[in-house]
C-alpha cells in the first residue's frame, strides 16, 4: 500500500517570500512531504528553480517539486540541467512537475508563440526525451520536429536509480496516456478546455476513477507496473472555516456553478477540518489517489496539518 502523502502548493500570496526560509523548517515537522512551486509568467510567483534550490538548502526530508514546468518557457537543455542540479542539491529530493503550458496569459504578457494543444504536447515529448536522455548519457544527440541536439553534455553527475521523478497531470486521453508511458507521479486533474465549472461538474469520483483505470491501462500497454505509478490530486482552494458560505458564494460565483456544487467538488478542500478530513477519506477510500497536494495560506499552514494531515496519517 502506497503511503499517504500531502504536499504544499505555494505561491507568493500564499507564502509570502519574507517567510519562505523560515517556514521550510517548520513545514517539513508539520508532516507536509513536499513543497511545490508553481511556473507562470502571468502572476508575481517568483522563479521555480530558484525557490526550489533555496528550499533544498534548508530542510533535509522536505520533497521539492514542480506544478509544473511549462516546457515553452525553457529549452529542455535548460531544464535537464536544472533538474540535475536540483535533484544533486536536495539529495534525491525532486519531484519533477512538466507539461506542455496552457495558460494563454503567460504567452500573451512573454511574446511566446500560443500554439495549438496537439503541437505543445508534441513538444512536451520530445522535451521529456530528451531531458531523460541527458539525466543518463554522457552525450545526447537528437533529431526531431522542434528539437536538435548534437553532443550535448550529460546533465549532471546523476546515476541510475537516483533519478529525478517525473510528475504529468493529465485530464484528457492524450495527456493521461503520456503520463502513464512517462510519469512516476499522474495528477488526475479535470480537463482544462472550458470552465472550470463545467469540469467540477463532470470531474466526480466516478470520473477520477476511470482516468486512473485508463493510466493504469496504458501503463500496462507500455510495459510498465501500474501499483509503481503514484496518483496525485490538487486542490487549489483550501480554506479551513466554520463558515464557507462567503468562500463559497465567491468560488460558485466566479466560475458559474452553484455553492454547493463548489462545496461538493473533489477539488475543494473548504469547511471545517472534520468536514475536509472526511473529504480526503473518502477519496483515499474510493479511489487509488494516495497524495493531495494542497494550498492553504501561511495562517493556516500549522491548522491543516493538525486538523487534516495528522489525524489521517495516525490513524492509517
Amino acid at each position: 500500500m502506497k503511503s499517504i502523502r500531502f504536499g504544499l502548493f505555494t505561491s507568493n500570496d500564499r507564502l509570502p517570500y519574507q517567510h519562505w526560509l523560515t517556514t521550510l523548517p517548520k513545514i517539513e515537522k508539520l508532516g507536509y512531504s513536499t513543497i511545490l512551486q508553481q511556473d507562470h509568467f502571468e502572476t508575481q510567483a517568483y522563479d521555480p528553480i530558484v525557490m526550489l534550490a533555496s528550499a533544498a538548502a534548508v530542510t533535509t526530508k522536505l520533497h521539492i517539486g514542480t506544478l509544473v514546468f511549462a516546457v515553452d518557457y525553457r529549452h529542455p537543455v535548460i531544464l535537464a540541467k536544472a533538474s540535475a542540479a536540483l535533484q544533486l542539491i536536495s539529495n534525491g529530493r525532486l519531484e519533477f512537475g512538466i507539461g506542455a503550458g496552457y495558460e494563454p496569459q503567460d504567452y500573451k504578457t512573454s511574446g511566446i508563440r500560443y500554439d495549438p494543444a496537439r503541437i505543445r504536447v508534441d513538444r512536451l515529448e520530445e522535451a521529456i526525451d530528451i531531458i531523460k536522455l541527458m539525466w543518463t548519457q554522457d552525450k545526447t544527440s537528437y533529431n526531431g520536429k522542434h528539437f536538435k541536439l548534437d553532443g550535448m553534455e550529460k546533465a549532471g553527475d546523476l546515476i541510475e536509480g537516483n533519478l529525478p521523478r517525473i510528475m504529468i497531470g493529465g485530464g484528457g486521453k492524450r495527456m493521461l496516456r503520456l503520463a502513464a508511458h512517462e510519469a512516476d507521479i499522474v495528477g488526475i486533474v479535470h480537463q482544462w478546455k472550458g470552465s472550470f465549472g463545467e469540469g467540477v461538474k463532470k470531474q466526480k469520483l466516478d470520473a477520477i476513477k476511470q482516468k486512473i483505470e485508463y493510466v493504469k491501462s496504458n501503463a500496462l500497454r507500455y510495459g510498465r507496473d501500474p501499483d509503481e505509478i503514484e496518483f496525485q490530486l490538487l486542490s487549489l482552494w483550501t480554506f479551513i472555516t466554520d463558515d464557507p458560505d462567503p468562500y463559497l458564494e465567491e468560488l460558485a460565483g466566479y466560475f458559474g456553478i452553484s455553492k454547493s456544487e463548489a462545496y461538493e467538488s473533489e477539488y475543494v478542500f473548504v469547511g471545517t477540518g472534520s468536514e475536509i478530513k472526511d473529504k480526503v477519506l473518502k477519496i483515499l477510500d474510493e479511489t487509488d489517489i494516495n497524495y493531495f497536494v494542497v494550498s492553504p495560506k501561511l495562517d493556516q499552514i500549522e491548522t491543516f496539518s493538525k486538523q487534516v494531515i495528522q489525524p489521517i496519517i495516525n490513524n492509517r
